[in-house]
């Protein structure tokens, strides 16, 4: 890592840059994996020191979150922070930024590096909400699907029941109007047998 020149504030003029009480750092900086880069974009997220800068700010959301309006406690959070950071990355605070206009390289002071912290715990918690409610909203999904798909199923067999019972009816009816097969069967055959006294005289030849 470049060594960082001597801690001199910025002019307070220079209204490119984004902090004030900056330190800049030499023309030929180039940003560690111990260096947290202030900015927007994937190359900032994407960064190792910045993997590094979040995941000890993960550890504190809880705690951040049950400090609630407490802004003695936030403070005393992130200030804890900021130790750990300095205990990774070294003496320095290690959050850097760059000049859009002129290039350059500046490392934030003390104040400012703990409003990035802050803001940093903030966007956290800020996102573990907008997760959890997404995973309720997702929950209640579930369950009305699950209502829903248990309606049908009940639908599904009524319909089934009410279905088997109507052939069963007509079935019944169809077996009323034959009346009983063998009977049936036996009638037909009296029936096509059924002769009277005067045939069987005739048949007898009287």
């Amino acid at each position: 890592q470049k060594a960082r020149v001597a801690a001199t504030p910025i002019n307070f003029e220079m209204r490119s840059l984004k902090y004030r009480n900056i330190i800049m750092l030499p023309y030929d900086f180039t940003p560690s994996s111990q260096d947290i880069i202030c900015g927007k974009g994937k190359d900032c997220y994407d960064h190792i020191g910045n993997k590094l800068f979040r995941h000890i700010v993960s550890f504190h959301i809880d705690e951040f979150i049950a400090a609630k309006d407490n802004k003695s406690r936030k403070s005393k959070i992130v200030s804890n922070i900021l130790f750990k950071l300095q205990r990774h990355l070294g003496r320095n605070n290690g959050f850097v930024s760059r000049d859009r206009k002129s290039g350059n390289w500046c490392q934030l002071c003390t104040a400012d590096a703990k409003e990035k912290i802050g803001y940093e715990l903030r966007r956290a918690v800020a996102n573990r909400k907008k997760k959890a409610e997404k995973t309720k909203m997702l929950a209640l999904e579930a369950q009305k699907f699950r209502q829903l798909y248990k309606m049908q199923q009940e639908i599904v067999a009524e319909l089934k029941a009410k279905s088997d019972m109507e052939m069963e009816i007509e079935e019944d009816e169809e077996r009323d109007e034959i009346g009983d097969p063998i009977q049936y069967i036996m009638g037909e055959e009296n029936e096509s047998l059924d002769i009277n006294d005067t045939d069987i005289l005739f048949m007898l030849g009287i």
